[in-house]
């Protein structure tokens, strides 16, 4: 439950939402920093046809009769909308329901902007609530899975025995304090300054000999090693509800809503569907009887919402099936006990997603008319660009500049030629999804969020909006994040860099004509390069938590210790220490070893492997 601090903190973001919403939607920001700057801030977080701006320019056409060159008839309703060079990329059902639905309030705009404001912050606002009980959700899993006894055993066996872990330390991640796991400790070479004073004490200044060689330094013997043991920052159960304040609260969402982008609306509904889906199979009533939960319909109908609005959505079907019973026959029975409690029925929500989804394009051609051929054309006009960087039209134009790549490859690539690179950039993305769900299968969550990084990435029109997404489903993965390395903080706090100079010489390159397009080239490219570390990486760490994994339920734990693992404890008798000479031989006051019994060197126990499953 969210105390009264939580919600202040929802509370005062909302506010700050509609003061973003004031401040960028009237001329305060070009009186500070000049013409073009609105334009710049936009092509960096907003996709041109998913906004308000984009259904008011179909609605127009809808109103309007269109005539096209060569064609003596007029066009009017829905075959004008999508006529040849309209550029309207709106699926016909969206611009029914989001753009008629607003036009009587048309008259008044200052009305319309409050209505259309306030759904995208409602949207914004189902979207933190989906993303904070998903979390909760895929925590309890993972709390009852047999990584988390793993942790629970390994830290057992610390407080027993320190000699005796579930998972070595090798295995351990070097973070994982963050969060409260185990983790490699870290040790601190601290002297002993009272043993060191006694040990000079006895030696009285003399300096013992044996063949040419100096004696052992005591005061390096004495020294102990100590583990630093820190406090965790956050606790596993605090995680979700961090992701859906930060979801709400961060600066990108304000900023898109302010512009008029449509993104939220879609993300919810993506959201949404991911909530149902992560629902359990059963609860229990007040009266303790359990009653199956029932959310086929719901998990189809909202995934298949939002990918008839942008396809692109339909990478959250595989993580969907996988939470929904798909490839569990293939897991390991040890791995089986947190699915109890979930459902089996992907099959189902696999065949009412398929016939939501052509049902609602059924009613889509309905309501455009004509012929199953016309309305192919519709489908590729609306889908299409959504996926693949294609031509606007019969022009050759293509879309304008945004953070990803596509737009400055593709004009410097010969007409000839682009067809085939359209087709091959497009299907890179695809490339990924078959390898990462046989390899990370057990993880479904986590596939949420690799496909949302690697689609910020390749997206035709890329926007951080869709960047900031994929970084808050990846933080729901903590024990992934643990096993991150450096590299990837330096890139998430290197990321503003290149936006803050996109913008920056997006206006000098488009208004004021200081600049070039290859100016906005290298940044794009330090973006992509930045992205594409913390998704490589948050893959890279998952691959290593699912081997740990492995190996313990297999019992192979056994990995390379390094020489300095192993520490000599000096032996002590009778409170006087034992020291060592040239020869290793052990002298205690008058009595020595002779040096010609057989010196017998002690081996090094071997730590054993304990697993507890």
């Amino acid at each position: 439950m969210m105390n009264s601090s939580t919600k202040f903190i929802f509370a005062i973001s909302a506010i700050l939402r509609l003061l973003t919403s004031f401040a960028l939607s009237t001329d305060f920001l070009t009186q500070v920093f000049g013409l073009g700057i609105l334009q710049a801030i936009r092509a960096s977080i907003l996709d041109p046809v998913h906004s308000w701006d984009h259904l008011d320019e179909a609605c127009f056409l809808l109103k309007n009769k269109v005539s096209i060159w060569g064609d003596d008839e007029y066009r009017s309703g829905y075959h004008a909308i999508y006529a040849p060079g309209s550029r309207i990329v709106a699926p016909p059902l969206v611009v029914a329901f989001l753009g008629e639905m607003f036009a009587p309030l048309k008259s008044s705009n200052s009305l319309l902007w409050i209505v259309q404001r306030l759904l995208l912050l409602l949207a914004d606002g189902v979207g933190a609530y989906c993303i904070y009980q998903i979390g909760k959700r895929v925590y309890e899993m993972e709390n009852d899975s047999i990584e988390a006894e793993i942790e629970r055993d390994t830290k057992i066996c610390e407080k027993m025995n320190p000699k005796l872990s579930v998972v070595p330390e090798k295995l351990r991640p070097v973070r994982g304090w963050i969060f409260g796991l185990s983790n490699q400790v870290l040790d601190e070479v601290v002297v002993d300054e009272t043993s060191s004073a006694d040990v000079n004490g006895n030696a009285d200044g003399k300096e013992q000999q044996s063949n040419g060689k100096h004696s052992t330094n005591l005061d390096q013997s004495s020294s102990s090693r100590q583990h630093l043991k820190r406090e965790p920052i956050l606790t596993l159960e605090q995680v979700p509800l961090l992701v859906s304040l930060l979801y709400f609260s961060n600066p990108v969402s304000m900023i898109a809503n302010s512009t008029g982008s449509l993104r939220s609306i879609w993300d919810a509904l993506a959201l949404t569907s991911l909530y149902y889906a992560t629902k359990p199979s059963s609860t229990l009533s007040k009266e303790g009887i359990p009653i199956k939960v029932k959310s086929v319909s719901s998990t189809a109908t909202f995934l298949a919402l939002a990918t008839y609005a942008d396809v692109g959505y339909a990478m959250f079907l595989v993580p969907i099936l996988l939470w929904r019973g798909m490839l569990r026959g293939h897991q390991q029975k040890s791995s089986l006990k947190y699915q109890r409690g979930q459902h089996n029925d992907w099959k189902a929500v696999l065949s009412l997603y398929l016939c939501y989804l052509i049902g609602l394009h059924c009613l889509a051609s309905l309501l455009v008319g004509g012929n199953s051929n016309e309305y192919k054309n519709v489908m590729t006009q609306t889908m299409l660009p959504n996926v693949a960087f294609v031509d606007q039209d019969q022009s050759g134009s293509v879309p304008g500049p945004s953070m990803g790549l596509h737009w400055y490859f593709f004009v410097q690539i010969f007409d000839r030629f682009r067809s085939y690179f359209t087709i091959f950039v497009a299907g890179v993305p695809a490339m990924f999804v078959i390898p990462l769900t046989i390899r990370l299968y057990r993880y479904p969550s986590v596939l949420a969020a690799a496909f949302q990084l690697l689609w910020a990435v390749f997206r035709p029109t890329t926007t951080i909006h869709t960047l900031t997404l994929g970084l808050l489903l990846a933080m729901l993965n903590p024990r992934t994040i643990a096993r991150m390395r450096n590299a990837s903080l330096i890139s998430l706090f290197a990321v503003p860099v290149p936006i803050l100079l996109f913008i920056t010489f997006h206006r000098m390159w488009l208004v004021t004509g200081n600049g070039n397009p290859n100016y906005i080239f290298f940044q794009c490219f330090a973006y992509g390069l930045f992205v594409s570390t913390i998704s490589l990486d948050f893959i890279s760490a998952t691959v290593k938590r699912d081997k740990v994994l492995r190996m313990v339920e297999k019992g192979d734990t056994i990995v390379k210790q390094d020489d300095d693992d192993y520490v000599e404890d000096v032996p002590k008798s009778n409170g006087k220490l034992f020291e060592m000479d040239g020869n290793g031989a052990e002298s205690n006051g008058d009595m020595n070893k002779s040096s010609e019994e057989p010196e017998e060197e002690e081996q090094p126990k071997e730590q054993p492997n304990v697993v507890f499953l």
